[in-house]
This record gives structure tokens, C-alpha cells and sequence, in this order.
């Protein structure tokens, strides 16, 4: 059997950083959401024409970016996200806190429903949707 291309030469040391991107249905209630979380534009990286607007974030000392995609035409569809959790595909974005209890704060303050909170071995978390239903997982790491 021959060796596929992956096979031969890992990625690992090429792969640096990575973004995800929310297709959402009005850009600007989802950057003022996104912005309350501490995200701030690159508008080097933003776009818009006729069929879509694009803005990219960064929260300050991440090499990680948001991605917020709006198609205005023809308008995107709005999906649901999964019933359940366990479902097999993109399931959440996660990111670590520092301050769980004030993020679920920040998170009802800005209309988000909390789906779900509970402890695990070494840390506790809770889930939250975005404005278009995105699930979105914040852990506060136990300290040592």
C-alpha cells in the first residue's frame, strides 16, 4: 500500500494560529456581541462588496481570530444549531477564563442564554449561545 502525502510529512511545525468564522445574519449586532468579549476589529482584514461583508477580530494577546461572515446576496439562510450536544460536527468555541462568574454576567447582559454550567475534574464551565445560536464553552481552570 502506498503512502498517502500526509503520511509523509507532518504539517504540525507549518500550522501556526487559526481562525473560526460564524456565518451570521446581521454582522452588526454580532461584532457589538463579540466586541462586548473583548474581541477588537482588524480593519485590515475587513471586506465588503455586493454579496458579503467579512470582519475578522482578535482578542489582545491572541494569535487567534473571529471571523464574522454576513452573505447579504442572495441573504443567508439561518441554520440551527444542533438539538444536542453530542451531536458529531462543530460542537462549540471554547476559550479560558479567568473569571467564569463574571463572564456568565456579561453573557446575560447581553441577552445570551446560558444552555448549561457545571464542574469537571480541574475546571468549571458553561455554555452560551451567540446571536445566531452559535455555542459558545468558557472554562475557568482550576489554579495551583
Amino acid at each position: 500500500m502506498q503512502d498517502l502525502p500526509s503520511q509523509r510529512r507532518p504539517l504540525g511545525p507549518q500550522l501556526h494560529g487559526f481562525h473560526v468564522c460564524v456565518c451570521v445574519a446581521d454582522i452588526d449586532v454580532s461584532q457589538r456581541f463579540y466586541s462586548a468579549l473583548g474581541f477588537e476589529a482588524l480593519p485590515d482584514l475587513c471586506h465588503q462588496d455586493d454579496a458579503v461583508i467579512w470582519r475578522y477580530f482578535r482578542r489582545t494577546g491572541s494569535d487567534t481570530l473571529l471571523e464574522l461572515l454576513q452573505y447579504r446576496l442572495p441573504p443567508c439562510p439561518v441554520g440551527h444549531p444542533p438539538a444536542r450536544r453530542e451531536l458529531v460536527g462543530l460542537n462549540h468555541i471554547g476559550f479560558h477564563v479567568e473569571d467564569l462568574d463574571a463572564i456568565a454576567a456579561r453573557l446575560r447582559d447581553l441577552g445570551a442564554t446560558i444552555a448549561e454550567q457545571g464542574v469537571r475534574p480541574g475546571y468549571r464551565y458553561l455554555f452560551a449561545t451567540g446571536p445566531d445560536g452559535e455555542y459558545l464553552g468558557f472554562a475557568e481552570l482550576e489554579r495551583r
